[in-house]
């Protein structure tokens, strides 16, 4: 199938301005400005083509937890918001601490045909960080980033360990930095971000912070990258939208929501970010719907992941371009994704057709209905993956 998408705005690191890009055999075939025939042909005046955005970190809560997210739910959410490629966290019931859950995944994804899944296997066997999995093992079967995902790695070998053995071929650790003795003060998040750097800094293994949230953790960054060492972070967009102004339930999220003063910090150094996640965390209604001490930490965040993006560039006045690259291409190169996060001939149709001026349509794909969100702006039009639409606001003629 080929197909022809003309007059687009188009967005992207390689490629910007008004081209005609032709698909063919699932890649993107040229780009020009030249007419072609095609299968398809979507006539794209007045919207924006970007890349498909990469979110490194998403719950998809199967197995184990189907009542909150299935994979295919989870899959239609994510092309609904603009989303392509997925990371899946490995805190599932049984954890992904092993090859069988892991295709699993990997089979059930395949199956429904939508986006792309990148499992990301356990650091520590059942994500109890008391003995480290065979991290090379994993790697010898295709998996290059770990995750305890909301446990931390609490031991200090087990993550020097870790960070040696992924030096060998490139791979990650992701870690959710909580130091739980100190959770009513910033400390909590900045006091392992620092050891985690210490340790980066020693065995020069990737470690990849996660969701960061307070002023302490940024400046940690800013020294990272100043010194070139190792280590990479990512934010989510909730943590940039939302504030914890009031105990909402709806906003409960790990880490919490900053004050307005934190918020204002962390968007004067978002230069130190490396890119902008959903932390998609899809629970049921009845888990959210109590007082906040009692609601589930967790905001559902695919399907509306690039109306999200569109909200923090009109209220934050950064330029859009800017921020799309924090979300397709600063995402490939930080985890080495080949021919993704790019607009550029030769590279995987992974693309996304959308509208900065009109509204979100509202809709919610994901079993989680959990979002604290109401009017955004921005819409998706059109997902296409391997050169194949998955989505579509509109019926093609």
């Amino acid at each position: 199938m080929s197909i022809l998408i003309k007059n687009a705005n188009v967005i992207s690191h390689s490629t910007k301005g008004t081209y005609n890009v032709y698909i063919k055999d699932n890649i993107i075939y040229e780009i020009s400005r030249n007419k072609k025939k095609a299968d398809i042909i979507i006539d794209a005046n007045g919207l924006t083509l970007i890349p498909g955005i990469i979110d490194m970190h998403t719950h998809l809560r199967e197995p184990g937890f189907e009542y909150k997210e299935a994979i295919k739910t989870g899959l239609s959410a994510a092309v609904h918001g603009g989303v392509t490629t997925i990371g899946v966290m490995p805190n599932t019931n049984p954890a992904m601490d092993n090859l069988e859950i892991i295709k699993f995944v990997e089979n059930k994804a395949k199956k429904v045909k939508l986006g792309k899944v990148i499992p990301i296997p356990t650091i520590t066997k059942k994500r109890k960080g008391e003995e480290l999995n065979n991290l090379m093992f994993f790697f010898n079967n295709g998996y290059r980033f770990f995750s305890d995902d909301g446990n931390p790695v609490w031991n200090d070998e087990l993550m020097l360990n870790a960070l040696n053995i992924v030096k060998k071929f490139n791979g990650v650790i992701i870690n959710h930095c909580e130091d739980k003795r100190f959770l009513n003060i910033p400390l909590f998040e900045s006091l392992m971000v620092a050891r985690d750097m210490e340790i980066s800094k020693f065995t020069k293994g990737h470690v990849h912070i996660a969701h960061i949230s307070t002023g302490n953790s940024i400046d940690l960054i800013k020294y990272a990258k100043i010194n070139n060492l190792n280590v990479s972070c990512e934010i989510t967009f909730h943590h940039l939208l939302l504030n914890n102004y009031e105990k909402d339930p709806f906003k409960k999220i790990n880490p919490p929501l900053p004050d307005v003063e934190t918020q204002r910090y962390l968007i004067e150094n978002i230069d130190y970010i490396d890119m902008i996640v959903s932390d998609h965390a899809p629970h049921s209604l009845d888990e959210k719907n109590k007082s906040f001490d009692e609601a589930l930490n967790g905001i559902s965040g695919l399907d509306i992941f690039f109306p999200a993006i569109v909200e923090i560039h009109n209220k934050y006045r950064i330029d859009l371009d800017y921020l799309i690259e924090k979300i397709t291409y600063n995402s490939a190169k930080v985890f080495s994704l080949k021919n993704i996060g790019d607009i550029k001939e030769g590279y995987n149709a992974d693309l996304v057709l959308v509208d900065t001026e009109k509204k979100w349509n509202g809709k919610i794909f994901s079993k989680g209905k959990n979002l604290p969100y109401k009017d955004l702006q921005g819409r998706v039009f059109y997902t296409i993956v391997d050169g194949e639409i998955k989505y579509s606001e509109v019926k093609l003629l």
